[in-house]
């Protein structure tokens, strides 16, 4: 086997752009100055904003398309300066903005493909922007990059250890019309490593949660993220794709990436706001 069909291959390659990907990961959630978290994560959701884009909007809308980022970068640059309060702003702002471009467009020609597009653009910001915006408000949290952090192993290697479980133990689908190769052994060896993931939390993130209460979160997050990670495969299913881009090798696009963490990170950012806030 080449070096090339080396890299190219499953395993390998998840490993290779998981490295990759680490230390700009991990230098942008610790590094004090919020302003270079920011900037990632607007890289990172404008890649995954495309890829929702070309394969649920098309690619001749560019005007909408440069709608959608202003509209993403302002909820995300909202909630890093102004909090829950920017973070609202701006994605009532990426609403107007759809709003105005739905009667712009509208024709009695074009009324029910007008009515389509508006949809999936509503339904991308509520589920793209606004959910991907709570990194910059966990980020404001005392321990915040600690918090994030746990966002990010608990979803991560929850994803790992179900893909190996289920891969060698096989056995029962667990939604075969949504994600054939998703296993019922899998997910519960994802919750496994997701609970104990959460648990060992503890030794790093030095809030005064307990282990076993780190340790039930982490099993709600398996769980949940496992829910995102079907839900974004219902889209692929419906449009008939295997992964949203190949830009990440064997692990798709950037929205293939993010599918669990999307759904993951509102949940942790109310149970820090309950849990450690006066």
């Amino acid at each position: 086997m080449s070096v090339t069909d080396r890299l190219n291959s499953g395993d390998l390659s998840r490993w290779v752009v998981a490295l990759i990907l680490i230390p700009p990961t991990v230098f942008c959630v610790f590094y004090p100055n919020k302003l270079y978290l920011l900037i990632f994560v607007g890289i990172v959701g404008s890649f995954a904003w495309g890829e929702f884009f070309i394969n649920l909007l098309g690619k001749e809308r560019l005007g909408l398309f440069v709608l959608t980022l202003v509209g993403f970068l302002a909820t995300v640059v909202g909630a890093t300066f102004f909090g829950p309060d920017g973070q609202s702003l701006g994605l009532y702002l990426s609403l107007i903005f759809g709003a105005a471009y739905f009667l712009y467009a509208l024709s009695p020609q074009q009324d029910r493909v007008s009515v389509n597009v508006v949809s999936r653009y509503a339904l991308g910001h509520l589920y793209l922007t606004f959910c991907l915006s709570f990194i910059m408000l966990i980020k404001q949290f005392e321990n915040g990059a600690q918090w994030l952090l746990f966002v990010i192993l608990v979803t991560a290697l929850n994803d790992t250890g179900a893909y190996y479980f289920g891969s060698k133990l096989k056995g029962p689908k667990l939604a075969p019309i949504v994600s054939p190769n998703k296993t019922i052994s899998g997910l519960l060896g994802g919750c496994l490593v997701g609970a104990l993931v959460g648990g060992l939390s503890k030794y790093y993130i030095h809030a005064n949660n307990g282990w076993r209460e780190l340790a039930a979160l982490g099993l709600f997050l398996a769980l949940w993220g496992t829910f995102g990670d079907l839900f974004e495969s219902g889209f692929k299913r419906a449009m008939g794709i295997k992964d949203t881009s190949n830009l990440l090798a064997s692990h798709g696009g950037f929205w293939d990436r993010l599918d669990s963490i999307l759904f993951n990170l509102p949940p942790v950012y109310f149970y820090v706001f309950w849990t450690t806030q006066p």
